[in-house]
């Protein structure tokens, strides 16, 4: 009940607006308008959930009363906000298809028609209705908010990118980090298809967006590395550091394959020890360790890591030292073991992503965040420290 009073307030301020201007409208002929007894009872019909009766009697005020506009906008929304989008598109269609409405006022019920059909999962109706919104209002921006979110449910990203370059047009919160995205999107479909080159011109297409696109960076990277070209990716990988350090975890990997292809193992130790200076995070201190066990042995990563742990706690870091430390004696110390058994469940599905945005968490990496829709909004977690969330 009290969130159903909630969704009303917007109706009641519509209502106020509606019952004032009827008390103080001059020259009004009585019998051609409906009574205020009316339009509570649609409220009373809303509130003990006889929606079809409440639209009933709002679409007949609509019928007999030019000023109730706003509120039977107001209605459709409500109705849609509780979930019974049939109803909010009944009322929002008996208002588009009154005559007479002015240009404004009709945008604005296509608008919420579109919502409508939008939240009910009729894309392709939504899509012709905010066209014919732009159609006569180009800069509509709440229209070209729903056709970006329509193309990138439907992976349309050359339309995607044509919405976004009029969103841009009108507000300069559109950032060009979200175009160089969907240019991403064309390079990763391209690159499925082992159309190389076109992945590389979409990738292009991207950097000219944002210079320091760090998917772009990657995916470059990717591209390089399958084709050997390892030096084009060895230097697509590192323009990370300067363009997009959060995105670093991403690549050690494969930046250490490339390495290895090149024949550069002595090369690591000190690319990834200068890297760490500048960037410290758990998982390149992890990654370094391994590469020290296999290339000095497991006393030299030990060294390393125990060094490392004492300045910057690290529960994935301890679970790592107790684990080469069992590897320098055959018989593992009961208490090295139960402490390692109890961090890895302690780890186990902890998140290593967060969205910047709104905080999402999870395991895997999204350039598109699942919860908010944010673009390029989520980094890998790089410490779990204590005292830090885990």
């Amino acid at each position: 009940m009290l969130n159903l009073l909630w969704l009303l307030l917007p109706l009641a301020a519509a209502s106020g607006w509606y019952l004032a201007r009827r008390e103080y409208r001059q020259n009004a002929v009585a019998d051609q308008k409906i009574s205020p007894s009316e339009y509570v009872k649609g409220l009373n019909f809303l509130l003990n959930e006889q929606s079809d009766k409440a639209i009933d009697v709002f679409v007949k005020m609509l019928e007999t009363d030019e000023e109730v506009i706003e509120m039977h906008l107001a209605v459709g929304s409500l109705f849609r906000q509780r979930g019974e989008v049939e109803r909010a598109i009944r009322i929002h269609q008996n208002l588009v298809a009154r005559p007479g409405l002015s240009e404004g006022v009709r945008g604005q019920a296509l608008l919420e028609l579109a919502r409508d059909y939008l939240r009910a999962g009729l894309l392709d109706r939504t899509e012709d209705l905010c066209l014919e919104i732009i159609d006569s209002n180009d800069d509509n921006l709440s229209a070209l908010h729903i056709l970006k979110d329509i193309y990138e449910q439907e992976k349309e990203w050359f339309r995607a990118i044509e919405v976004g370059r009029k969103i841009q047009a009108v507000t300069p919160e559109f950032k060009g980090g979200v175009i160089a995205q969907y240019f991403c999107e064309l390079a990763v479909d391209a690159k499925d298809q082992k159309d190389l080159a076109q992945a590389r011109r979409m990738l292009e297409k991207a950097f000219a967006e944002d210079p320091f696109c760090g998917r772009a960076a990657i995916l470059l990277g990717d591209i390089e590395k399958e084709s050997e070209n390892y030096a084009a990716a060895i230097a697509a990988y590192r323009r990370l550091e300067e363009s997009a350090p959060q995105y670093l975890s991403e690549i050690y990997a494969s930046i250490l394959e490339c390495y290895e292809a090149m024949h550069w193992q002595k090369r690591i130790v000190p690319y990834l020890k200068g890297l760490l200076d500048r960037h410290h995070g758990i998982e390149l201190v992890l990654v370094l360790s391994r590469v020290l066990k296999e290339q000095k042995g497991v006393e030299a990563a030990l060294d390393f890591l125990s060094g490392d742990l004492a300045g910057k706690p690290s529960l994935r870091g301890i679970s790592c030292l107790f684990e080469l430390e069992s590897q320098q004696t055959r018989r593992k110390r009961k208490f090295s073991t139960l402490a390692q058994q109890s961090l890895d469940r302690l780890l186990e599905n902890k998140p290593t992503y967060r969205c910047a945005n709104c905080g999402f968490t999870g395991v895997v990496m999204h350039w598109n965040c699942p919860s908010c829709k944010q673009w390029g909004t989520i980094n890998a977690i790089q410490e779990f420290q204590w005292g830090a969330s885990i």
